[in-house]
């Protein structure tokens, strides 16, 4: 029940967020409409944040971890471009929150454990160092064009987002690692 019980929360959060801003919806709302009592929320979550970062985690975050090396990335990145297409006006509303920084977190985070996977797979003994730099380097660089795609509404079509990001990163890690080996 406990599983099931946040999944009704995180679907009825999905739902009022569908028409109004994550920053106006209070627990008192969420609860009432999912016809939960309050402590119910409590009992899972913190906060309405909480919750969302949960949403974000069970929905893209454990999926990605299938898509850690260097012949996969990409198929992480139009996994995760196209869950923020498909679930658009959920990450726009938390995009256009206050929860802006939740949201630029969470695609950091995920795009820097991606890369550092990608980097491990072509080079098993690279040093933690400079692993950990090509995964900030990647993993900020791929956050920030993500945000400036939620800035701009997703006015790119996906497809030509996603072209042009193979386009910046197709090789350019492994480029950096046989420069370093």
């Amino acid at each position: 029940m406990n599983i099931d019980t946040k999944q009704h929360l995180a679907n009825t959060l999905k739902q009022l967020m569908a028409t109004t801003p994550v920053d106006h919806i209070t627990v008192n709302q969420l609860t009432h409409h999912a016809n939960v009592a309050r402590n119910t929320f409590y009992y899972h979550f913190a906060d309405i944040n909480e919750l969302v970062a949960w949403i974000y985690n069970r929905e893209i975050v454990t999926q990605l971890a299938a898509y850690r090396q260097g012949q996969d990335w990409l198929k992480g990145l139009d996994l995760l471009v196209t869950y923020i297409e498909t679930n658009r006006h959920f990450c726009l509303n938390t995009f256009h929150s206050m929860n802006r920084d939740l949201l630029s977190r969470f695609l950091y985070r995920v795009a820097f454990t991606m890369v550092a996977g990608v980097v491990t797979d072509l080079k098993t003994d690279c040093a933690p160092t400079l692993q950990d730099e090509i995964a900030n380097f990647y993993g900020w660089s791929l956050a920030t064009q993500m945000t400036q795609w939620l800035v701009t509404n997703l006015e790119e079509p996906k497809q030509e987002f996603y072209q042009r990001m193979q386009r910046m990163l197709n090789g350019t890690i492994l480029h950096i690692l046989q420069q370093n080996a």
